[in-house]
Order: structure tokens, then sequence, then C-alpha cells
């Protein structure tokens, strides 16, 4: 698998040796489990204050042969009436409550369809209130054994504890939580012998002994939700200027773990230049059983064949490390868009390709162009700000693609020195607080000495994407120079732009900016060398729309194809054919009626986008369809199965 088939399918602490004594329970008993206090150890958010956020301490027994967790959680709310009396947790539908108490005495509760329900009394004005929910469940989401289509990048698996492996995601509400509420936690996770844990936060106890293995985790800034993953790990870690480093690889991948923990080291200097200091106290790359690419606070969580993918270290790797600003760090304000996937792709798979050379750079922008153009048709476009998540491949072009190019242009209108150093001041003011497109807007503009206001608020506001063209191009000698004359068109909905022109001669070539906010601009240039050639947007720097002409056919062609037409060659293997079948499946394309070349001709193909498996052997659809295709469709072929 390439890089780019794999984008289509995504100051710490010592261990203490003193409060691993002080929370060494016995394996034997889960009612010790259930009794243990963290008390010993004051959380940082302990301060009292309206900003204080509720704190989870999670004692969490993990069982793989069975699929079961049992746990305690016991949940610190601070003194804010809108807590309590009346307490709504969102806690699966597998879960099963034993019990719910605060300060000794049991609490009335109801569990019904996901809700955890508590009255949890009155209490002294401006008291925090500690409810201790003791519960246990089974989560047996199945992993995929052979996915094909990624465009769930989930595989619809939530929460999954076998001996496998072991994944807890925050959207499987496997802990009680508070909807909508940032928190704190504390994590004590217990596992057979072997089983290593990892979650957010500082790892600050690990050991294993009387046939148990032990993990404490401390997350003290608050976070939107909690995932964990353990499984059978060899764990290497490293520190690199007082952050922890850490790999979790089961032993097959094991030896790769040196080159990511070097790359981990690399890729938080090159962030700390760009964008600040690095906001937790570890990173860690984790291994799953199942392919996923998750980043979340801390540490990130990849599939086995993703890890040993030899491009993702200086590829995706960095992707997940940049959330740790960009989504883990500065969260999304839920109300105003989610522009953390397009910031991180900008910043991080676009600037790699940059930091190569121009022209790799130029060449990812294209891909974005070309992608959105195939896969997002007019009339099923979305506003970015209205993008919240990647739910297949038009909403990845506009929440990633869209989005990354929209911060492009940005740093083309400010200049690069108030564009990094406005998105640094994001992170400086809004750390562990949501953001908004707005707070990048403002920040810009204070950077650049510029409102950027009107910028933002056209491109995430507005559908769509200008079509540009060029008409009416004349060149004239006047004496030694030469003048070149024409008008820069654009189709609804139009944008305010500013669209280089680029003109090359046998010399320097001559570069221009043309305004425009409407449909027609005109242009003139003057030249000291005779024209060759003028090119619009010759650098790729706008979003815009491309011409049938500038797209050749690629598989997002068939993935975003609504009128494919899919031709089996005379000769082709019938065992081919089911493997054909397996790949159109991945492209999204399952249903799609396969044709008989024998039984089809060239004129029931006019206006389909056309994929052949094999060659065809009649000229009939060799020559209309590949000499000359016509720009309103597009033809590809595979002979890979032959």
């Amino acid at each position: 698998m390439d890089h780019d088939s794999y984008n289509s399918i995504h100051a710490g602490f010592p261990e203490v040796g003193c409060l691993g004594r002080i929370l060494r329970i016995s394996s034997r008993l889960f009612a010790g489990l259930l009794t243990l206090s963290f008390g010993a150890v004051a959380p940082a958010w302990a301060d009292p204050g309206s900003d204080t956020p509720p704190h989870h301490e999670l004692l969490l027994v993990l069982s793989p042969e069975d699929a079961r967790l049992q746990a305690v959680d016991t949940l610190t709310l601070p003194p804010e009436d809108r807590f309590h009396p009346e307490l709504s947790l969102s806690l699966s539908p597998n879960a099963r409550v034993s019990s719910v108490s605060s300060g000794g005495e049991e609490l009335p509760f109801s569990h019904r369809n996901g809700v955890l329900s508590v009255n949890t009394g009155t209490g002294p004005f401006g008291a925090a209130k500690v409810v201790r929910i003791a519960y246990e469940g089974t989560f047996r989401d199945r992993p995929p054994e052979d996915p094909v289509n990624t465009d769930d990048p989930s595989f619809g698996v939530a929460a999954t504890i076998s001996p496998a492996g072991i994944f807890l995601g925050n959207d499987a509400e496997w802990y009680p939580d508070l909807p909508g509420v940032n928190s704190t936690f504390r994590v004590r996770v217990e596992a057979p012998a072997g089983y290593e844990a990892v979650t957010a936060g500082t790892r600050i106890l690990r050991e294993t002994s009387g046939g148990k293995t032990v993990s404490v985790w401390d997350a003290r800034h608050p976070l939107r939700g909690l995932s964990l993953s353990a499984g059978r790990y060899v764990v290497r870690d490293r520190f690199v200027d007082n952050v922890l480093l850490s790999t979790c690889f089961f032993p097959g991948n094991d030896p790769l773990a040196e080159k990511y923990l070097d790359a981990v080291g690399r890729y938080l200097r090159l962030y700390r230049k760009l964008l600040g200091p690095y906001p937790f106290g570890k990173f860690a790359v984790v291994e799953n059983f199942f392919p996923t690419g998750y980043g979340f606070s801390s540490w990130t969580l990849l599939g086995s064949t993703v890890i040993a993918l030899p491009f993702i270290i200086d590829t995706s790797l960095g992707h997940e490390i940049a959330h740790s600003w960009w989504g883990n760090g500065v969260f999304v304000d839920p109300e105003g868009g989610n522009w953390s996937e397009g910031l991180t792709t900008y910043v991080a798979d676009h600037l790699y390709k940059e930091n190569a050379s121009a022209a790799m750079g130029r060449e990812y922008r294209l891909k974005i162009l070309r992608d959105y153009t195939i896969l997002v048709p007019p009339g099923s476009d979305f506003p970015v700000e209205r993008f919240s998540g990647r739910s297949g491949p038009a909403t990845q072009a506009v929440g990633y693609g869209k989005a990354a190019m929209i911060f492009h242009m940005a740093r083309q209108e400010t200049g690069d020195e108030a564009f990094w150093k406005g998105l640094r001041n994001v992170v400086r003011t809004r750390m562990f607080r949501s953001a908004s497109w707005t707070d990048f807007a403002r920040e810009f503009s204070a950077a650049a000495g510029k409102d950027m206001g009107p910028f933002f608020r056209e491109w995430i506001g507005k559908e769509g994407a200008p079509s540009l063209s060029l008409s009416d191009v004349r060149e004239e000698k006047s004496g030694t120079a030469w003048r070149i004359s024409g008008h820069v068109k654009q189709r609804p909905p139009y944008y305010t732009l500013r669209v280089p022109l680029r003109v090359e001669t046998a010399g320097k070539p001559v570069d221009l900016l043309v305004s425009m906010d409407g449909g027609i601009a005109s242009f003139t240039v003057t030249t000291a060398d005779r024209p060759s050639a003028l090119r619009l947007d010759p650098d790729v720097d706008l979003f815009r729309r491309l011409d049938p002409r500038e797209i050749p056919p690629t598989v997002n062609g068939i993935r975003g194809s609504d009128n494919l037409a899919v031709v089996v060659a005379r000769g082709f293997p019938p065992k081919s054919i089911e493997a054909a079948k397996i790949l159109l499946s991945a492209m999204g394309k399952g249903n799609t009626t396969l044709l008989r070349e024998e039984k089809s001709s060239p004129d029931s193909l006019e206006g389909h986008d056309v994929l052949f498996l094999g060659v065809p052997s009649g000229k009939g659809f060799l020559l209309p369809l590949f000499i000359d295709p016509k720009p309103t469709h597009s033809v590809s072929y595979i002979s890979m199965f032959k």
C-alpha cells in the first residue's frame, strides 16, 4: 500500500515507587479494588473555582478471556449547581451498575438506554460532591478480519476486550461521563500479567507481580473524552527534553521501536519551533490489533499493518503528533466547525512535502484539488463550517482538503512570519480550551496587521469552489517589449480572489495577481521577452474546481463517480472477477453491475466513467475512449488481474 492509498482509506514524571506501594491491592478480591482510594495524591485541579473541571478516579480490572471490565469511578463534581442534585451520566447499555454512593451512603439511581440517572441529594452550598459508581460490563465489538472499505475509520469498533487486544474508545461510553463536559482523570488499570495498558496522561506507576500487570495514569489537563488500549506489548521508553517517549508494540513490530522513538523526537522538536511548547508529559506510539490511525491526548494508536508500512514514520506519524497541538491540545469548538483536521493536514502532510521541495508541495496541493473536484460534484458540497468529522470520501475532501487549502491561502495573504505567529498565538491563548475559526481569523489579523475576518467568513461559510478560466488572451509587440492582455472568468459561486498568473518567456517568468470578486476581470502585463505560455494559478495556491482536462484517471475518479460503468474485457479470468469485486467494494462501488465487453458497445458507454477489467480487445472501444476521451467522462483500465 502506498502513502496515497493509505490516506484514502485517517514534563515527564518518573515512576514513583512509594506511590506504587500505596496503590498495591489484592488481586484475589475485586471488593478490595472497590474500596481503594487515591486520596494520598491531590489532583492538579484541586484549587477551588468555577473553572474547576470534574475529576474521575477510575479503577479498572480488565479480563480479556471473557471480554469483561470491572470498574469503580469516583467522580468529584465541582461546587456548581449545574451538576447536582439531579445527575445524568452517559454509560454504555453493556454496563451493569451495582451501586452508587456518596459519603458512604447509597444513592438512588436508574440506568436505562445508556443513561445513568443519579439523585445526589443536597449538600452544603459551594461544596464539591463526590459520587462513587461501581459497575461492570462486557465489550465485544468484532474487529474486521479482512477490511476492504475504510470509509468508516473505526470499522464499527467502539470498544472490544479480547485476548488479541483491548480497545475502549471514548465514544463507547465505557465509563460514566458527563456529556459535553471536559474532565481530568486518574486511571489505575489491572490486567493479567503481560497485558500493558496505555491511556492519556503521565504514567506514574508500572509493575507486574502476583500474576497481574498494573499501571497508573495521571491526566491533569481536561480531556473531551478518554480512550484506552491494552495488549501484550513490549514497552520501550526514552526521555527527550523531559518528555517520556514510548512505543508499545507487539513483539513482531518491536524491532521498529528505535526508529519510531527517533522520529517522535524529531517531530516534537519541529513543532515546538513552529507552534510552541509540547503540551503533555509523554507521547506514546501504541500498536492496535486491527487497522486504526487514531490520535489521542499524548498518544497515537496505529494498526499493526500500518506501523509496518515504510512510509508511515515520515508521514502519518507526524500527522498524529501534530494533533497534540490541534484537536487534543487546542480543542475544536463544536459550534464553529471542525478546523482541526484541515489544519493538521496542512502543518503535517503538506508541510513535509513542501519542506522536501516546492514541486512536491505543489503536487500535494494539486492532489487536494483533484480529489475535491472528483469526489465532490457540484450540488453535493457543503460549507467547511458544517464539517464535524469524516464520514466518507466527499466529507474528507471538504473537511481535510478544502480546509487545508484555506489555511494555505491565509498564509499567502498574511506571509509566513505572520502565519506561524498567528498559530503560536492560538496555541498560547487557547490551549486546553475550545477554539473556532473566528479565533484563527483574529490571531492572523493581529499578526499580519490586516483584517482577515472577511476572508475566513467567505471561505468557511460558502459552499463550492471557484471555477476559473482564461479568455480573449492577446499578445502584442510594442517596441522591444511585449504586451499580454485578456480576461480571467469565474463561474458561480463567485469568490473574492487574487488570481495568480504567470507569463513564461525565454527569460525570467513574470508573475501578477488579478483581483476579482465577480464573473470577469481584465489584466494586462508587459514582458521584455516574447511570451511562450500564460498559466493560471501556476503554483496551485488557490482552492478551485479543476477543469476536467487537469485530472488524469485515478482511483478516486471511480470512488467519486455517480455514473460508473464497469466493463469486463473478453477473456478476463473468472477468479480475477471475484478479486475485482472486492476492489470495487473497497472503493464503495460494490453494488455496481458488471457489463460484458461482448454485450456492450462504445455508444452505450457514452457519458459514463468507464472502468475496464482487463484490456478491451475491440478497437471500437479503444479508439473513442482511450485515444480521444471526451472531457465529460474518464476512462481507466486495470490489467493487474490477468
